[in-house]
């Protein structure tokens, strides 16, 4: 094999994965919503609860903050410092895949294509390059499975304790870092698990100890910021919770259907092996090893589709027995010298690098790419005809180039700073614009936002929490209102009045997401501003601290 061995795979890691990390300014909103929290975290000294632009921030446990505010107190506030927890996480998830297939079938070769395939799946590698806190909680919940599987598997009673002690310690901080889902998901697994193998009795034996773990682990925290805010609880379980799961109006609602897309699209680029890894596993679905698996990626999946509130992020803790039925399938084509579901993988990968090129053309037909994104779109050719060439390369010889199919994928990932459109820098990543006028703002007695995301990203590029929300309150809706958020948001109504008055106050700069030059956010602004910069969907408006009479 080419790419599946341990010091190769950690260095094509640190090659796609690490080193690309700083090279991509925060993506609004979730990169800079999280950065500039663990930011606030680290500078406040205050780990108990988080906090964005210096309000209570009770959308998320202080968890999963704690390893981006330690990397960037660590290494400092900046991007690599930022994502750098991120990838980690992915790259231990990464490790605990291969080791489970190696207890699972005592096969190094297995274990090996099952971390690969794992690294490399598009949703997979894709959020390692992205702050946010699935990755984190997809650590932890694996490595709660794989010790579930030890203390299920192990022939002592001593291995068995330790290994229900280690899943209680996981759950309890998987808790900490996205609160009562982590604890959902692992009872969704082993109950049934349990259930199935008739050993219920050993799950009541045992399964207070992983309780009474997790509890121990989740409790000093959970106590601490009962203690400094206690209205976090109320508003955590009902909120996120209840209502983003269960209500009719929850957040991100969308269809039954919504995660079938997703998962086809976060197996690229293996997803010509879904349908034999799935015909394999239902053949060997009374295997203990494959039940289980099948058990640890149906159910969970099942739950998410049936809740009201998706994201795609939401399933990536289905990505680790997904990779595990691949790797066990594929070693099976392998060792028997089949091509077929190979040369199907190629086909597919031709397919896509084919619709890469045709979309490029098109989009460059349509003027979608300016003069100044010639490069990002010949990088975007090169990519995709590197996919076509490559799925060329495995057709011709599948036994001996097929695991070559994630380096196009990973390569995308890593010139991700480099596709993209200035259009699209503009509308997503506002750090080079906020950068172009950092000594205007810096005069800013006054700074104002109208968008949370962007708002974070101006508070994380300039080292102050003090912005000031206009027209929309987004998920700081709780935050401000509480005595601390008090005058810290102003209608589009009372913009204009409000201006007037804060002038004589000092310098007032409002950073905003627009549409275009016509945007209500805009025209509700008075006259009398020094300067304005609209570029594509973002705007500078300054005004001059009033002159007195």
């Amino acid at each position: 094999m080419i790419l599946a061995r341990p010091w190769k795979l950690l260095g094509l890691f640190f090659l796609f994965i690490l080193l690309p990390l700083g090279f991509r300014a925060l993506w609004i909103p979730d990169e800079s919503r999280y950065a500039e929290i663990a930011r606030e975290m680290a500078e406040s000294g205050n780990w108990v609860v988080p906090q964005l632009l210096g309000l209570n921030y009770f959308e998320k446990p202080a968890g999963g903050y704690w390893f981006t505010a330690l990397s960037q107190a660590l290494l400092g506030e900046n991007l690599f410092a930022g994502r750098l927890p991120v990838a980690l996480a992915t790259g231990l998830s990464t490790a605990v895949v291969g080791v489970l297939a190696q207890l699972m079938w005592q096969d190094a070769r297995k274990a090996w294509i099952a971390a690969l395939i794992y690294l490399s799946s598009a949703l997979v590698a894709g959020l390692a390059l992205y702050i946010t806190l699935d990755p984190l909680l997809t650590l932890w919940l694996n490595l709660a499975l794989l010790a579930f599987h030890v203390a299920t598997t192990s022939p002592t009673p001593r291995r068995r304790l330790g290994a229900w002690a280690l899943l209680g310690a996981a759950c309890g901080m998987a808790f900490l870092t996205k609160g009562f889902i982590a604890w959902l998901l692992p009872v969704l697994v082993a109950g049934p698990y349990m259930l199935w193998q008739r050993r219920l009795a050993e799950l009541f034996r045992y399964g207070p100890l992983a309780v009474l773990v997790a509890v121990l682990v989740a409790a000093p925290w959970a106590w601490a910021v009962h203690q400094q805010a206690p209205d976090f609880w109320n508003f955590f379980f009902w909120n996120e919770h209840v209502r983003r799961f269960a209500a009719a109006d929850a957040q991100h609602s969308e269809p039954f259907w919504f995660y079938l897309p997703v998962l086809l699209l976060g197996c690229l680029p293996w997803l010509g092996f879904l349908v034999p890894a799935f015909r394999h596993a239902w053949t060997e679905k009374r295997d203990p090893r494959v039940g289980f698996l099948l058990i640890w990626l149906v159910l969970p999946l099942a739950f998410f589709s049936l809740t009201r509130g998706k994201l795609p992020t939401y399933i990536l803790p289905c990505f680790t027995p997904l990779a595990l039925l691949f790797a066990h399938a594929l070693t099976g084509q392998l060792d028997g010298g089949l091509v077929g579901w190979l040369k199907t993988n190629a086909g597919i990968n031709a397919v896509i690098g084919a619709i890469g090129l045709i979309g490029l053309l098109m989009a460059r037909q349509r003027g979608v790419f300016a003069p100044e994104d010639q490069v990002a779109w010949w990088v975007g050719v090169a990519i995709s005809l590197g996919w076509s060439l490559v799925a060329l390369a495995q057709w011709r010889g599948p036994l001996r180039y097929w695991e070559l199919s994630a380096l196009p994928l990973w390569l995308l990932g890593a010139c991700l700073p480099i596709l993209l459109t200035q259009s699209q820098i503009n509308s997503k990543e506002p750090s080079p614009f906020i950068d172009a006028h950092r000594d205007g703002l810096r005069k800013a007695d006054i700074l104002v936002g109208n968008d949370v995301g962007l708002s974070a990203n101006l508070a994380w590029t300039l080292g102050r929490t003090d912005i000031i929300l206009y027209a929309g309150k987004g998920e700081m809706d709780y935050g401000l209102s509480t005595p601390a958020g008090t005058g810290r948001f102003v209608s589009r109504d009372e913009i204009a009045a409000w201006i007037v008055s804060a002038r004589r106050r000092g310098n007032v700069a409002l950073v905003l997401r627009v549409t275009g030059p016509d945007d209500p956010d805009l025209a509700a602004l008075p006259e009398g501003a020094a300067l304005r910069d609209l570029r594509n969907r973002l705007a500078l408006v300054f005004y001059p601290r009033a002159t007195t009479p």
